[in-house]
C-alpha cells in the first residue's frame, strides 16, 4: 500500500511539473539563488542567477560581474519542467539563455552578443549555492534640484557611521541606476563606503526633460547630483567631509565642474574622460571607427572634415546651405553610414543646430587648473571613444600648474573605454575582461583617501 501511494505521489507530481508548469509547486523547484558560469573552448564567464516566485510566474534577477552587470531584471522568465528560459535585455537584442532543469542543476545554451557586433553561443551550467550576507542595506531615495524629482538608491554600509560616501556620475545618453553604476555602487559600498546612484533627469524615475532635448546640459546634470550631495549632507550617518564623485566618460567632465561649484566635494575619480572637448571627442570616436574599418587616410581625411564642418554650423561660423550640400555629397560614400548621427546627420530643423557650441567646446583645463581636492583619473590605451593619452595628458598638465599635490592618473595597457581587456587572438576564445588591476587600484586608492 505505502508503495501503491508512493507511486501515485511521483506521478502527481509529475502532471505538475508537466502539465501545469505555472504552478506554485513547479515554480518552488528553481526559486532561489544559483551560481554559475557560460563557458566556451575551456573559458568561463561567471554569473549568478536568482529566481522569486511572483504568483504563479517566477521573476529574475542575474550578476555578470566580469561585465560590470549586477542585479539586472531578467525579461520572459519561464519553468515548463523540465525546460527553463529567460533573457537579458542589452541592446536590440536580447541575450538569450535555453536550459533544462535537471538532477538539482541548470544546464544550457546561451546565445548572444554581450555588447559585440556578432552573435556567439556558449553552454552554461548553474548549481544551487547559499548567498552570502549583504553588507550594506539598499534605500530608495528621491531629492529635488528645484522642481526635477531625482530618484535613487543609496546604499548604507552596515555598522556605525558616518560614512564616507561616493555619488555617482553617468556617462552620456538615458542612462539610470539600472546599470552599469549599480556594480561599482556594490564593490564601495561592501568596503564600507556609502554610494548614491539615481536615475538621470527624464529617466526611470525622475521627472524632468528626456535627455535628447536638454536633459543632457552640464549646467542640469552638475546641479542634479549636487542636490543628492546636499541630502547625503542632510543625513547624519555621512561623513559630511568624505563626500567625493564618481564619473565615466561625460562624467569625466561633470565630475570637475561640479567640484568647482562645491567646496564639499572631498575627491574626485574620472574614468575614460574629462581630458579633450566634447566636439574633440565625437570627432575622434569617429575618426578611429573608420580607420578600423580600413578606409584609407585620404577617406577618413574627408569624413572628419565634415564632422567639424557640422560643428562649425553649430558655433555660427558655417552656413546650413553650405554644409547640406557637402553632406549630400558625403551621403553617396560608403564611410557616411558608419558616422555617429550627433550632430552630421540630424536634420536641418534639430534644435542642435541652433543651440550653440558651449558644450560642444567645453574646456575641463580651467577647471582641472583649479582643483586642488585629491584626484584619480584611469584611463584604457585603445579607448576608442575617448583619446586616452591626450586626455591624461592634459589633465596632469593642468593639475600640476594648478599645483595639486594629490593625485593619480593611470592608462592601462590594451584596456578599452570601459576598462575592459579584448581577448588576443593568441587567447583563443573568450570574453571581454576588466583589465586586471584596475579595479584594486579604484577601491585601495578610495579606501585611502577616506580613512
Amino acid at each position: 500500500m505505502i508503495q501503491r501511494k508512493l507511486g501515485m505521489f511521483t506521478v502527481v507530481m509529475l502532471l505538475l511539473c508537466v502539465y501545469q508548469p505555472t504552478s506554485i509547486a513547479a515554480q518552488d523547484l528553481i526559486a532561489g539563488y544559483w551560481e554559475g558560469v557560460i563557458a566556451e573552448q575551456g573559458k568561463e564567464l561567471r554569473i549568478n542567477v536568482e529566481f522569486k516566485r511572483q504568483g504563479d510566474g517566477l521573476t529574475a534577477t542575474i550578476d555578470i560581474p566580469d561585465l560590470y552587470i549586477l542585479d539586472y531584471k531578467l525579461t520572459k522568465v519561464s519553468f515548463e519542467a523540465p525546460k527553463v528560459h529567460f533573457e537579458l535585455a542589452l541592446g536590440s537584442e536580447p541575450e538569450r539563455f535555453d536550459g533544462t532543469f535537471q538532477g538539482g542543476n541548470i544546464s544550457g545554451k546561451y546565445a548572444g552578443r554581450f555588447y559585440k557586433e556578432e552573435s556567439r553561443s556558449a553552454a552554461f551550467h548553474l548549481w544551487r549555492e547559499k548567498r552570502e550576507p549583504s553588507r550594506y542595506q539598499q534605500e530608495q531615495v528621491s531629492f529635488h534640484n528645484g522642481e526635477v524629482k531625482l530618484a535613487g538608491t543609496l546604499f548604507v554600509p552596515l555598522g556605525k557611521g558616518p560614512h564616507p560616501a561616493v555619488v555617482f556620475f553617468h556617462g552620456s545618453g538615458p542612462q539610470t541606476r539600472e546599470s552599469y553604476l549599480r556594480f561599482f555602487a556594490d564593490l564601495f559600498a561592501r568596503r564600507g563606503i556609502a554610494t548614491l546612484i539615481f536615475d538621470k533627469r527624464g529617466t526611470g524615475a525622475s521627472t524632468g526633460e528626456v535627455w535628447y532635448r536638454t536633459g543632457d546640459r552640464f549646467d542640469n546634470l552638475v546641479a542634479d547630483t549636487l542636490s543628492g550631495v546636499r541630502f547625503l549632507l542632510s543625513r547624519p550617518d555621512m561623513a559630511p567631509k568624505k563626500i567625493g564623485l564618481w564619473g565615466l566618460s561625460q562624467g569625466g567632465w561633470l565630475a570637475p565642474l561640479a567640484a568647482s561649484r562645491s567646496k564639499e566635494i572631498a575627491f574626485l575619480i574620472v574614468v575614460a574622460g574629462g581630458g579633450v572637448t566634447p566636439a574633440e571627442q565625437e570627432v575622434y570616436d569617429d575618426e578611429v571607427k573608420l580607420r578600423d574599418k580600413g578606409y584609407p587616410p585620404e577617406e577618413v581625411a574627408e569624413a572628419v572634415a565634415l564632422l567639424r564642418q557640422a560643428d562649425n554650423v553649430i558655433r555660427g561660423g558655417e552656413s546650413w546651405e553650405k554644409f547640406a550640400a557637402a553632406r549630400a555629397l558625403a551621403q553617396k560614400k560608403a564611410w557616411f553610414a558608419l558616422l555617429d548621427r550627433y550632430p552630421v546627420k540630424l536634420p536641418k530643423g534639430d534644435d542642435t543646430w541652433r543651440s550653440g557650441s558651449a558644450e560642444m567646446d567645453f574646456d575641463p583645463h580651467p577647471l582641472w587648473e583649479n582643483t586642488t581636492i585629491p584626484v584619480l583619473a584611469i584611463y584604457g590605451e585603445t579607448d576608442k571613444s575617448t583619446p586616452a593619452r591626450e586626455s591624461a595628458r592634459r589633465v596632469e598638465l593642468a593639475l600640476r600648474k594648478g599645483g595639486n599635490k594629490d593625485f593619480t592618473i593611470k592608462i592601462f595597457p590594451q584596456a578599452d573605454h570601459g576598462l575592459w581587456v579584448s581577448p588576443q587572438k593568441a587567447d583563443g576564445w573568450d570574453w571581454d575582461r576588466p583589465v586586471p588591476g584596475w579595479l584594486d587600484l579604484t577601491v585601495n586608492w578610495l579606501q585611502k583617501h577616506v580613512k
